[in-house]
């Protein structure tokens, strides 16, 4: 299998290129803004040159993880957030699908309201957020066009090691490193999702050529007070510093879903047990952390 990686520099783009290219896949990955050894340069936002340099590459599949994931920042910014998050995957979605290669998405739990999670596959979305918004649009009209060469990946609360160390595990660790306190939702509960697996597992269903919408997160539906603690307690740091107020209190710019998370059923009928529970993942993550020093690490860049 031929592969792109389109956003190689991020979170699950990085682990999605270490996947294929353990599964023997000949893979390549890409970059707009944050460059690393061995990545190509390809700015998603020209979508004329995009597109022309995937119609030229052929690859088999494109992974696209890249996208503007700050969620408040899309509040904010509503053209940005779908011209980055619907514009820009599709118009790589219709370069792929030009030649016949197949398009893998991700897409995330607030394209739902919150209001009954965790949500199966079969759950009508309703979006709060411009950002879930967006990307629901995007989900929506990958199915059309695409078909059955398009699979959008849902995930949720996506955590673990990462060279550019920005996700929620990372800002905790770092702030009690340095002895700050940490304030986390107390009302918002989702499914935690740990990015080598999530990577490892979107690999294996493009190797299976499964099509359509998927959910992949991890087994526990849990509030931000026990993950972050959870954090805290696998990293050998003190968690009391750690404390929880309700999102109405927080100011946060963008509605969140309350009673989020994804439930599985897909996935555990093709793949029983992909995923690994909370301290399975956390254990891994700073085992990862030891060996490799290609990642950010939280624990010494604190001062």
């Amino acid at each position: 299998m031929r592969a792109v990686v389109i956003g190689g520099s991020g979170q699950i783009g990085g682990s999605l290129l270490d996947s294929l290219r353990e599964r023997g896949a000949e893979a390549s990955g890409t970059y707009a803004t944050v460059a690393y050894p061995g990545l190509i340069h390809l700015d998603a936002a020209d979508l004329e040159s995009s597109a022309s340099w995937i119609r030229a590459s052929r690859p088999d599949v494109v992974f696209y993880p890249a996208g503007f994931t700050w969620v408040d920042g899309c509040e904010r910014d509503r053209d940005k957030a779908f011209f980055a998050n619907h514009t820009q995957p599709l118009n790589i979605a219709r370069a792929v699908a030009s030649y016949g290669g197949r398009f893998i998405n991700f897409s995330t739990d607030y394209v739902f309201d919150g209001l009954s999670g965790p949500y199966t596959e079969l759950d009508p979305p309703n979006p709060l957020s411009v950002y879930g918004q967006a990307k629901r649009q995007a989900e929506l009209d990958l199915e059309r066009e695409l078909g059955e060469l398009q699979l959008t990946i849902r995930t949720a609360w996506v955590f673990g090691p990462e060279r550019q160390g920005k996700n929620f595990a990372y800002q905790l660790v770092r702030a009690l490193k340095a002895g700050k306190p940490m304030i986390v939702p107390s009302d918002q509960v989702s499914s935690p999702s740990y990015g080598p697996d999530v990577a490892r597992v979107a690999v294996e269903l493009a190797e299976r050529r499964v099509s359509g919408l998927i959910h992949v997160v991890g087994p526990e539906t849990i509030d931000r007070l026990t993950f972050a603690r959870a954090i805290a307690l696998g990293f050998d740091l003190d968690p009391s510093a750690i404390s929880a107020k309700p999102t109405a209190e927080l100011a946060q710019g963008a509605p969140r879903p309350l009673q989020g998370g994804l439930l599985t059923p897909r996935l555990d009928s093709l793949i029983p047990a992909a995923m690994r529970p909370l301290d399975q993942s956390i254990a891994d993550f700073v085992a990862r952390l030891d060996r490799r020093s290609d990642y950010a690490d939280p624990r010494k860049s604190a001062g």
